[in-house]
């Protein structure tokens, strides 16, 4: 008896598949992080529910994505980073192909494409290129998304040193532009001005030179990003009119207070030139001393 009852089973259980999965979801629904994004891109572009053209709004690259909201802007990438994101939203598609190009421009080589689908109308794009195993080349990228008539690229770089971002607050002018008085940028905190803040038709952009060495200036949205020679310095800020606020950072570490702190620069009537201070850290209720410079 005993020998046919395991006959029967083991000719029963021989047609039979068992099959499992596990899948843990992200956060999804109504967060107050995806409330803000909402009101903040429809107060930008208007209903995004609206009929019109397609379109690629906000493309950026970060270094890293929580539930789908880029978490910084990047416009340099450490060497060491394991993983590259970019993110941007599509609006007025219809289940369209969107091709997404990442190229090493100093050797105007293909590193890879995705093809993904968009789908109906309006929603988030998020694409991430992982370290090869011999690490990332230096220089300049670039990545192009492109689907349905309409394209749009970011560059970036890839540096022998600390990634170079800005932290994402509130989506505001450029998804998360800094406060003019406040906020974070490199670990410090962007000091309120002491200059008298005037419109101008001027910008820093531009090449420099000041009593730091030569200096260049590139604009972001509304952050700029500097460089200078002594120390092969940096520079993080936002623009308030004829006002630059932010930080300086320099080898070796680029961490404060030694080697980094505020600073705060104003332009010349005529655009010319700038005077401002920096000092060591953000604690000090005192400035360090000067910075002045003349465009090229």
């Amino acid at each position: 008896m005993i020998l046919y009852v395991l006959l029967v089973v083991s000719i029963l259980l021989s047609g039979c598949v068992d099959i499992t999965d596990s899948y843990k979801p992200g956060s999804f629904g109504s967060t107050e992080e995806e409330a803000e994004m909402v009101n903040a891109i429809t107060e930008k572009y208007g209903d995004m529910t609206r009929d019109g053209n397609p379109r690629l709004l906000e493309v950026m690259m970060t270094s890293s994505i929580n539930n789908f909201i880029p978490v910084d802007k990047v416009l340099k990438y450490s060497k060491d980073s394991e993983k590259l994101y970019v993110w941007f939203i599509y609006d007025n598609f219809n289940n369209d192909i969107l091709t997404i190009e990442w190229r090493y421009l100093d050797q105007d080589y293909l590193i890879h494409t995705f093809e993904s689908e968009t789908g109906e109308d309006f929603g988030r794009g998020a694409f991430i290129l992982e370290k090869p195993d011999d690490g990332w080349p230096l220089g300049k990228y670039n990545v192009k998304i492109t689907g349905s008539g309409v394209s749009e690229s970011v560059e970036f770089e890839i540096i022998d040193g600390p990634t170079e971002s800005i932290p994402l607050d509130i989506l505001s002018d450029n998804i998360g532009s800094i406060e003019s008085d406040s906020g974070n940028v490199e670990g410090l905190t962007v000091p309120k001005s002491g200059f008298e803040v005037k419109e101008t038709d001027y910008s820093f952009v531009g090449e420099w030179t000041s009593n730091w060495g030569d200096m260049k200036f590139e604009r972001s949205g509304n952050q700029i990003i500097g460089e200078y020679t002594h120390d092969k310095g940096r520079l993080v800020g936002v623009v308030n009119g004829d006002v630059f606020i932010g930080t300086w950072s320099e080898s070796p570490s680029y961490k404060g207070p030694s080697d980094a702190g505020d600073v705060e620069l104003k332009l010349s009537a005529d655009g010319n030139s700038f005077t401002g201070n920096w000092r060591y850290g953000s604690d000090s209720a005192s400035w360090s001393g000067g910075w002045t410079g003349q465009r090229k």
